[in-house]
């Protein structure tokens, strides 16, 4: 019986060995990488059907392509794009049956404003031209007559705009930032200059630099100039140059009483004896040689000129048709002191 019973254990033992492993778990079952995600619009992001081949035929839908969008689709994966702010389902078809993974699209975060306030200039050259010289006078149409001031990078108003400094009331600005010249600079100080102030709502402050030139004054300094080339020789004494100065108001201006504006020699061809006697004034002193117009009424057409070292004085402006004729001689000294005296002129400046 022992013997018979061993022989049993050991056929068992046997029959177990022998027979087949079976896996003790069962096959896992297809499912998504997750059930839900939570995305940021612009972001991408790779969703998986997982337990099932990379080849399996597995059908992907979005309910809400405006929100969540299908970029690429590989098999059993699929490529997902945030597009707006909201929540979509994505849904994986395999074998007839779905899973489903629900998608929450979040805003991006808005990065914060940058606060940098700048004007679209801080250095604007205008250049005046009077209405009344536009047909008179040669000038470049190409030169700014004014300028708009804007500020960007600020979400901050302009609270004020404002122009300040010596040569302020040459300029205009209005509530908007827009300059203008009222009036051209005078002659014997072509440029002026003044700042442009914007106040923002916050108190901070921009500051840019204008200035204005006149188009009349840049008109009669290439009159000047092109009279030199024309009619003045290096050989040519201070004396000789004064004389055809004078020459050349006669020749080319006529007498109009009461026209006391000097540079309508220069523009209008006309003047009267006070225009003529400060058109010979700037004409010298653009050549370098001083004078003086005497600002008595009763000398008219008067100036007087050191030439060479010598006091002349030169009278323009005759009432006759052109060319109008002049006179020069040298003063004396009683003549040149009652002279000095007569119309205020401080003979020091001769030097």
């Amino acid at each position: 019986m022992k013997k018979k019973g061993i022989f049993l254990i050991i056929c068992v033992l046997l029959l177990t060995l022998m027979a087949p492993v079976t896996s003790v778990e069962a096959k896992a079952k297809p499912k998504l990488a997750v059930k839900s995600r939570t995305m940021t619009v612009g972001q991408s992001y790779k969703l998986k059907l997982k337990n099932v081949s990379s080849k399996a035929k597995v059908k992907w839908k979005t309910s809400k392509k405006s929100v969540v969008a299908i970029t690429s689709k590989k098999g059993n994966t699929v490529t997902l794009k945030a597009k707006k702010k909201g929540t979509a389902v994505v849904t994986a078809t395999y074998k007839k049956k779905t899973y489903k993974c629900r998608i929450t699209v979040k805003a991006k975060k808005k990065e914060p404003e940058s606060d940098n306030p700048v004007l679209n200039s801080t250095d604007v050259t205008l250049y005046h031209l009077d209405d009344s010289y536009k047909d008179e006078i040669e000038y470049d149409s190409t030169h700014i007559r004014e300028w708009r001031f804007k500020v960007s990078g600020t979400k901050k108003e302009v609270k004020k705009w404002e122009i300040v400094g010596e040569d302020a009331e040459y300029f205009t600005i209005t509530s908007y930032g827009l300059v203008k010249t009222q009036w051209g600079p005078i002659y014997y100080d072509p440029c002026v200059t003044a700042t442009v102030i914007a106040t923002l709502e916050d108190g901070r402050t921009l500051q840019a630099t204008v200035r204005a030139y006149s188009e009349l004054n840049i008109y009669l300094y290439s009159v000047f100039t092109n009279f030199e080339k024309q009619y003045i020789t290096a050989g040519m004494t201070q004396k000789e140059k004064v004389e055809k100065a004078a020459w050349y108001i006669g020749a080319t201006s006529d007498y109009a009483a009461q026209d006391s504006e000097w540079h309508h020699i220069f523009t209008r061809h006309r003047g009267d004896c006070s225009a003529s006697r400060y058109a010979l004034q700037f004409m010298c002193e653009h050549m370098g040689i001083q004078a003086v117009a005497c600002g008595n009424i009763d000398y008219h057409g008067q100036t007087l000129v050191k030439a060479d070292g010598v006091f002349y004085m030169v009278i323009t402006g005759y009432n006759e048709p052109r060319p109008r004729q002049y006179t020069i001689y040298e003063m004396s000294a009683e003549g040149l002191k009652k002279l000095a005296e007569d119309n205020n002129i401080d003979l020091s400046y001769f030097k």
